[in-house]
Order: C-alpha cells, then sequence, then structure tokens
C-alpha cells in the first residue's frame, strides 16, 4: 500500500515538473536568440487559442478606448468588430487587420526587429527598438498584455491593448451589435 502511494506521488510529481518544464516564459530570464524563440512561441500559442476561440482585446490610446472583437465562426468580412468605447459610437465591422495580436505576429516577421533587441523577465517580453518600445505580459504561455511606445507617433502615451481569449456575453452582445460601416462619399 505504501509502495502504491510512493509512486502516485512520484507521478504526480513528474507530471507537474514536466508540465512546468514546457512553458516558454515561466519564471525564465532570457536574452537575444532565446528570447526572441520564446516569443515567437508564445505568439504562435496565443493566435492559435485566438483563432480557435475568438476573443476580445480592448485597446487604450490616450484618452480613447476600443473594443475589437474577433469572432473565427462569423461570415468572412464580418468576424471582427471594433467599438469606439469611448464616444459610444455604434460597432461596425472591420477587417483581421485591426485585431492586435495578429498585427504583432506580423511584426514579428518584419525588418523592424532587425536591429531591435528582445529580453523577457518576470513573464514580460521587451523588444526595444531604435524608434520604439513594447512590452508584452504573458501568462500561461499566452499573450494577456502589451504596451507599445512610438517615438514616431508624437504621443508620449502608451498603447494598451489587454486581451482576453473567448468571447463574453458582454462581448457578444456587442459582437451582434455591429453595423455595416457606411461608403465613403
Amino acid at each position: 500500500m505504501f509502495k502504491r502511494i510512493v509512486i502516485a506521488l512520484v507521478l504526480s510529481l513528474v507530471a507537474s515538473l514536466t508540465v512546468t518544464a514546457c512553458s516558454a516564459t515561466d519564471n525564465r530570464n532570457l536574452s537575444g536568440q532565446a528570447a526572441q524563440e520564446a516569443l515567437n512561441t508564445v505568439v504562435k500559442n496565443s493566435v492559435k487559442k485566438m483563432t480557435t476561440e475568438g476573443g476580445a482585446e480592448t485597446l487604450a490610446v490616450g484618452q480613447t478606448t476600443y473594443a475589437i472583437i474577433y469572432d473565427p465562426t462569423a461570415p468572412e468580412g464580418k468576424q471582427v468588430v471594433t467599438a469606439n468605447l469611448t464616444d459610444e459610437s455604434p460597432a461596425t465591422f472591420d477587417s483581421l487587420e485591426t485585431v492586435s495580436l495578429l498585427a504583432l505576429e506580423r511584426l514579428l516577421t518584419t525588418p523592424l526587429l532587425e536591429d531591435a533587441e528582445v529580453t523577457l523577465a518576470k513573464n514580460i517580453f521587451t523588444i526595444q527598438g531604435k524608434d520604439f518600445l513594447v512590452e508584452i505580459f504573458v501568462t500561461d504561455d499566452l499573450v494577456y498584455k502589451s504596451n507599445i511606445w512610438s517615438s514616431t507617433s508624437g504621443s508620449q502615451d502608451p498603447q494598451i491593448v489587454v486581451i482576453k481569449y473567448g468571447i463574453s456575453d458582454e462581448s457578444r452582445t456587442l459582437f451582434n451589435s455591429a453595423v455595416e460601416t457606411a461608403p465613403a462619399q
């Protein structure tokens, strides 16, 4: 009996260590190529979860806050809805390019990062470029927040994005209220 308890305890310990060891970020301090590879893994995991389950982003720029909701099960052209939460204007359909997490995935493959320094400390990736700084906050190997500063934007305020995976009832209600954007005159 004692032997079975010990075996069960050892197996559970090994299983928990295996799960912990699989994390690209937890309790790690990385820089250079190792940090870049861990960031690529985290963004890939995040994009996979977002494109499978959908999700919502809250984007704050200065004094204005936007909601961006992505539903991969919606018909093409109606998968993304944006809404200005500050002025409470109607939610409208938008393109995939407005989803910040997908933009982050594209950023990782651009020449902008060739000379940038990527580090990871305390589950926060930092990308320091010539004219920009990006902080990417991670939990369970998923992006949940980012802060972006750019000297070329002319603003001292960061662009802050908070990501929620899956679509809450509140997000679903906002998504379902979306209207077509009026064509430009």
